[in-house]
Parts: C-alpha cells; structure tokens; sequence
C-alpha cells in the first residue's frame, strides 16, 4: 500500500488500515475518503464474497444488485 493512495488519513488511520490489511481474519477492506473519488479495496482472493466484490468493480451491474448477491449469499458453513 502506498501512502499516496490514502494521503488525507491520519497517522492512526492508516496504521489501522494496514493492520487490518494484514489480518488472517479480514477478508474484505473498503476505504473511501470522505469528499474524494478514491477508493482503497484490500481483498483476499481465497473468499468467494470478497472475490466477488472485487471482480464486481468491473461488473456493468448496479451496485445494489452486487449488494443484494451477497446479502443472499450463504454464511461461511452454510449449506446453499
């Protein structure tokens, strides 16, 4: 991660974000600054959500059928 992708964050911040980025237990992280266009998305590519949600930045899709595709998806254990 670069510091320029995420300049207006505090010090805390982006000491937070790349904690998060390393956890085993996050799969998923979405970072957009308030009033900016930039998006910062960390994902791993073992989860098929967040696979999903990243090839999804592609997909002509709305988002809120994205959204709705994994509201109904089901829970890690969860038989479909």
């Amino acid at each position: 991660m670069k510091a320029s992708h995420l300049a207006t964050l505090t010090f805390w911040e982006r000491l937070t974000v790349a904690l998060l980025v390393r956890s085993p237990r996050t799969s998923l992280l979405v970072v957009k600054e308030r009033d900016t266009s930039i998006v910062f998305v960390s994902a791993d590519r073992t989860d098929p959500v967040a696979s999903y949600v990243v090839s999804g930045l592609q997909n002509p899709d709305p988002a809120c059928m994205v959204l709705e595709r994994i509201y109904h998806a089901p829970s890690f254990g969860e038989a479909e």
